[in-house]
């Protein structure tokens, strides 16, 4: 039998933009698919173009938007849902 997992990692500004999240992701959904996993979620804070960027590199499309849920910073933020099917 096969589950659903939600992932997420978090990388400093200072270090994006180096590969890091593919390495990190590609580890990750290797290890996933070896445990037969089903389903995979990510939750992104919205807007993060470079999170989305890395969720849709490994197959990842959005499946919800949630308006105005979190709170950070002093200001209101939305969540966005990204999900992609392991075990085709």
């Amino acid at each position: 039998m096969s589950f659903t997992v939600e992932v997420s990692i978090y990388l400093s500004h200072q270090i994006t933009s180096r590969g890091l999240g593919t390495q990190l992701y590609n580890a990750l959904f290797s290890s996933l698919r070896e445990k037969s996993v089903h389903i995979v979620i990510g939750g992104i804070t919205l807007p993060n173009a470079a999170s989305i960027a890395l969720h849709e590199k490994f197959g990842m499309e959005k499946v919800a938007h949630f308006k105005e849920v979190g709170y950070k910073f002093g200001k209101w933020l939305d969540v966005g849902y990204w999900q992609v099917k392991l075990d085709k």
